[in-house]
């Protein structure tokens, strides 16, 4: 029996004393940590799944920019089309007695557009003498194109037809519209889509770097 409990008084004698230490970083000062083999493991376990959440995170947030050009991609492969006047007259002048050129390409720019040949009344000016100072208004109405006459004296034509003042009349693309003068004011009508600016975009996606390395430096 006095063996038992010296031998037990031996064992109590050689336990090592833990110390224990306040941290002034933690916002609990009830937390303790001990300078044993088993206290510091755990503290470094700790550290290291901190780490790997915020890799974690980091690589989530990368998928974000992806996701916004696609959007983008999509809203300029639905913008509205052009709609091209391309000057297909023999540019004969004999008709008016005298030398004038031949009128270029014109863009219609807005919805509503009216077409003349005095400038501070037109927006589309075409400066031929057979042409109307007001001659004709083209509308751009979603995929369509509207033309009316505005009582021109020379006429407005579509392909052949004469368009009757006021009334409107669809053009699609290929067709011919004249004001008044079939050697130097006719055109023919294209529809361009505006498709470039999404392939801009698609190409930049492509080239986007989604290898996002993890930041594993540890802070103390």
């Amino acid at each position: 029996m006095e063996s038992l409990v010296q031998l037990q008084s031996l064992v109590i004698a050689k336990a090592p004393k833990s110390k224990a230490y306040f941290s002034a970083s933690l916002s609990k000062p009830s937390f303790l940590f001990y300078c044993n083999a088993t206290s510091v493991s755990a503290f470094s376990s700790v550290s290291i799944v901190g780490v790997r959440s915020k890799a974690k995170v980091k690589q989530n947030l990368g998928l974000g920019p992806i996701h916004a050009s696609s959007e983008v991609a999509d809203q300029t492969t639905n913008a509205a089309p052009t709609w091209i006047l391309e000057p297909v007259g023999d540019g004969d002048t004999k008709h008016i007695g005298f030398k004038v050129d031949l009128p270029g390409v014109y863009e219609i720019a807005s919805s509503d557009v009216t077409v003349g040949r005095v400038p501070e009344k037109a927006d589309l000016v075409i400066p031929v003498a057979t042409v109307s100072g007001v001659h004709a208004r083209i509308q751009k109405k979603q995929e369509s194109l509207l033309v009316t006459d505005l009582d021109s004296t020379n006429g407005t034509f579509v392909d052949d037809k004469r368009l009757r003042p006021g009334v409107v009349a669809t053009v699609s693309s290929g067709s011919l519209i004249t004001f008044g003068d079939t050697h130097l004011a006719i055109f023919r009508v294209s529809k361009v889509e505006k498709v470039e600016a999404a392939d801009t975009v698609q190409e930049n996606e492509n080239g986007l770097n989604t290898d996002i390395k993890p930041d594993n430096t540890e802070t103390n």
